[in-house]
């Protein structure tokens, strides 16, 4: 090992997502020092894993999907043991660690757990793993995760309970969702009885890994809260009435204290500087979701809208998503099907600042079905199409829903319109080249607009990420259509590095330090006599998505 490497200070970003965790390793200048990933579903490295998408879908209850949570502990150890081998840098010059989860998942202690043995300092045998350690500290070994979609009937109760999904939306920032915690917890203390009252806590996965970090209960994030059902967003505390309906004595399973995504929480476990290395003052900074942890990565200003073009294949399909900040005296009046959470980029003393998050189901497997649809063999052939047509597509717009969507809510279809308004069975190679991509993205804008977010005074600029972003058609469409330069991320693992990034702002006590870090690149330059045509068809497209909505109805 070098003096210049002895002389580091590192920091650490963990990202346990649905498939993998991965971790990313910077120094003080915010430069890449190692990165490493392991997969859920990778015989070679993990006992405990699950095939074939890193989770398990229950054969009696497909709607049920889990993951064990030793696979989470497994991944860590060999996450870290891996980081180890590669001997880019010394364990014990990481100052400060932080990172991110899979949103909404949870994870349930039983009474009189392990935990505390990670924190103690025994000189224990380097074999003796998480697993091994905390084998027997579970109330529940199956963790619920996002794609769980069993609970369609505590949804409706919880609704119900606060007088409706307008209600529960103004107080929690989103409308009862089956994947949302609350739910999945009313379903476990309803069902399953004797595992809720063996629990003694309740953790999201994100501030359960920081929990495995510290060697103690650490509390829940804001942000990563918001997507509960269950944080008054507003007040940043608890909603009793959303805690009543789904728990008996819930508030404290979860723990009363809630905390901003960058807070120093404490030292780390004993049980990592014995078995890696790490300095015992190493800082472990609060871990939250893996989405407002991206967006802090990506989004160095409240001004920047966050848009990913992702291109990761699971087996529900492929998802565009936009985060964008918006005052909480903004809040829209009208329920969203869209959540609203604490903003990362806020602060103890400024709980105003929320994160929107829209999600849209049919993204990049909808535009490569299209591109295989007009023969195109990959995108420069689909560009040579998209060259025979102009912005505005001579007035025909297309509504992709191949799955489901989400925006707006359960419509499934395709449907196709001429300049006339008129509907038609079918669009020719280049005119279906391009309404995808100006309908996808009229789409983004419509629904920011809907979310109270105004695109003149509050944003300066598109940030993307993501596959798709090298996309230079659906680039300069973006722009066009939005009217705002975009900007390619080069950041394939955000969701760690924004917990890397916070690490740093809290230890060296910066406001926020991701401009310059994130390599951003100007992708494409808004065409203003393009925009006027956009801001036309936006009107015509977001009459004619009524009517989808109403006809199918």
């Amino acid at each position: 090992m070098s003096n210049e490497n002895v002389a580091q200070r590192l920091y650490l970003g963990i990202d346990l997502s649905t498939q993998q965790i991965k971790c990313i390793v910077i120094d003080e200048q915010l430069q890449t020092i190692a990165e490493e990933a392991i997969s859920f579903n990778d015989k070679s490295l993990l006992v405990h894993h699950v095939q074939p998408n890193g989770f398990v879908v229950d054969k009696n209850d497909k709607r049920c999907i889990t993951t064990p949570v030793f696979v989470f502990l497994e991944a860590l150890d060999v996450a870290l043991q891996k980081l180890s081998d590669q001997k880019k840098f010394d364990f014990s010059n990481i100052v400060g660690i932080s990172g991110c989860g899979q949103q909404h998942g949870s994870v349930y202690w039983k009474t009189n757990t392990e935990l505390g043995s990670l924190k103690a300092d025994t000189n224990r045998e380097q074999s003796l793993s998480l697993v091994n350690m905390l084998k027997s500290s579970f109330s529940r070994i199956d963790c619920p995760i996002w794609m769980d979609s069993s609970t369609t009937n505590e949804c409706q109760s919880i609704e119900k309970s606060v007088g409706g999904s307008q209600n529960l939306f103004q107080i929690t920032g989103s409308k009862a969702y089956e994947r949302f915690t609350g739910s999945q917890i009313m379903k476990v203390a309803n069902k399953t009885p004797e595992i809720y009252e063996q629990t003694e806590r309740i953790q999201l996965i994100s501030n359960f890994v920081t929990s495995i970090l510290l060697g103690e209960y650490a509390p829940i994030d804001l942000s990563d809260g918001s997507g509960m059902n269950l944080l008054d967003i507003r007040q940043c505390k608890w909603s009793n009435a959303c805690l009543d309906i789904c728990g008996k004595d819930l508030e404290r399973k979860l723990s009363e204290k809630l905390v901003h995504p960058r807070t120093a929480l404490g030292n780390v476990a004993n049980y990592f500087v014995e078995r890696y290395g790490f300095n015992s003052q190493c800082q472990i900074v609060s871990f939250t979701g893996d989405n407002p942890s991206s967006y802090y990565a990506l989004a160095s200003d409240p001004k920047t809208i966050v848009i990913s073009l992702a291109e990761l294949k699971i087996c529900l399909g492929t998802s565009d998503t936009v985060m964008g900040a918006i005052s909480a005296n903004e809040m829209p009046k009208q329920a969203l099907d869209g959540h609203l959470l604490v903003n990362p980029l806020a602060n103890d003393r400024d709980n105003t600042l929320l994160m929107l998050l829209l999600c849209f189901k049919n993204g990049s497997l909808v535009r490569e079905r299209v591109r295989e649809e007009t023969g195109s063999k990959d995108w420069h052939e689909m560009s040579v199409l998209l060259s025979q047509t102009t912005p505005s597509n001579q007035g025909f717009i297309g509504f992709f829903y191949d799955d489901h969507e989400i925006l707006p809510q359960n419509i499934q279809g395709r449907f196709y319109f001429n300049a006339d308004n008129q509907t038609v069975e079918n669009l020719e190679a280049a005119t279906k080249a391009r309404a995808v991509l100006e309908g996808q993205c009229l789409a983004k804008r419509l629904y920011l607009q809907r979310a109270n977010i105004d695109l003149t005074k509050n944003v300066d600029r598109i940030v993307i990420t993501g596959g798709a972003s090298v996309n230079v058609d659906l680039v300069q469409i973006l722009a066009d259509i939005f009217g705002k330069p975009v900007y390619a991320a080069v950041a394939p693992n955000s969701g760690a590095l924004g917990g890397a990034l916070r690490a740093v702002d809290v230890i060296t006590e910066k406001s926020n330090s991701t401009t310059s870090s994130v390599e951003c690149l100007i992708a494409a330059q808004p065409r203003s006599q393009y925009t006027a045509v956009y801001d036309e068809m936006l009107l015509r497209y977001t009459k004619l998505e009524e009517k989808i909505i109403q006809d199918g109805k």
